[in-house]
């Protein structure tokens, strides 16, 4: 069963691997030509391709290929030749499948068995230590951060986007950048400093932009990705790639009505914040 899945892993990581690669060759050519949009799905669509064996899903019947004779003929010899079983001989030629390592005397385990165990050992420290340091994040701000309820511009601009779902809005000293977290109970953190009104409008436009287009639960799609590809470099440029390209298609979105005067304070906004 290990085995498998990691030949399927294996499979889907070379897979991603020409995808991302070739993504990253033509990024140039679609940041010119293509919509921010676009550039956000196109890194979405590589996501899912590195996921999902799509080549499991189709069914092929392959004896039907084979000639009726051919398969008799391969039936009765088969019930004619008594079957032996031989002892495995491993030779310098052995395919890798079949290899096998000598861990302690008598005790040999096959090459691509121990690789597997320690892919899923890797992905599962990866998944354990991200799951942790969220956690230990989320924590720490909740205990470093006051609670500003009932804030104005908040809802003036959750009605402007026509959002109805509660949404809290905390403020912390540790907090350099405004950030949207938590994707069941979305809270958006504040830096402890003055702003106005019209930058917390901006601000409150990007963040409830990230919340209506569901970029959280994209941001969290990447991490299976990287967990279950954690040996293949193209993962970890494929996660900042969708970071990036979610956050210039959020800002695209937000200024696509904005007039040129609200366009430089929203940009200043988001710049002196970073």
């Amino acid at each position: 069963m290990i085995y498998t899945v990691f030949t399927t892993v294996l499979l889907l990581s070379a897979l991603g691997f020409a995808i991302v690669a070739a993504l990253l060759l033509l990024k140039p050519v679609m940041t010119r030509f293509f919509p921010a949009r676009l550039q956000y799905a196109a890194w979405i669509i590589a996501g899912v391709f590195m996921l999902v064996p799509f080549w499991r899903f189709v069914s092929v019947d392959t004896e039907r290929f084979i000639p009726e004779q051919t398969r008799t003929g391969q039936t009765e010899t088969a019930a004619e030749e008594p079957h032996e079983t031989a002892a495995p001989v491993i030779i310098d030629h052995t395919p890798i499948k079949y290899r096998e390592i000598e861990l302690a005397p008598e005790k040999r385990v096959r090459l691509m068995d121990l690789l597997a165990y320690i892919w899923l050992a890797g992905a599962g420290i990866f998944m354990l230590s991200a799951a942790a340091s969220y956690a230990l994040f989320l924590t720490k701000r909740r205990k470093s951060s006051l609670n500003m309820e009932g804030n104005a511009v908040l809802e003036h601009v959750k009605n402007e986007l026509k959002i109805k779902r509660r949404i809290r809005v905390r403020t912390s000293p540790e907090v350099k950048s405004p950030m949207l977290v938590g994707a069941l109970f979305p809270v958006i953190y504040l830096p402890m400093t003055r702003l106005t009104d019209e930058q917390l409008r901006m601000i409150f436009l990007h963040e409830l932009t990230h919340y209506r287009r569901g970029d959280l639960l994209v941001k969290w799609f990447s991490l299976p990705v990287n967990a279950l590809h954690w040996f293949n470099p193209m993962a970890y440029l494929f996660a900042a790639n969708v970071n990036e390209s979610c956050e210039i298609a959020c800002d695209m979105a937000v200024t696509r009505n904005m007039s040129d005067d609200e366009r430089k304070l929203y940009m200043a906004t988001i710049l002196d914040l970073l």
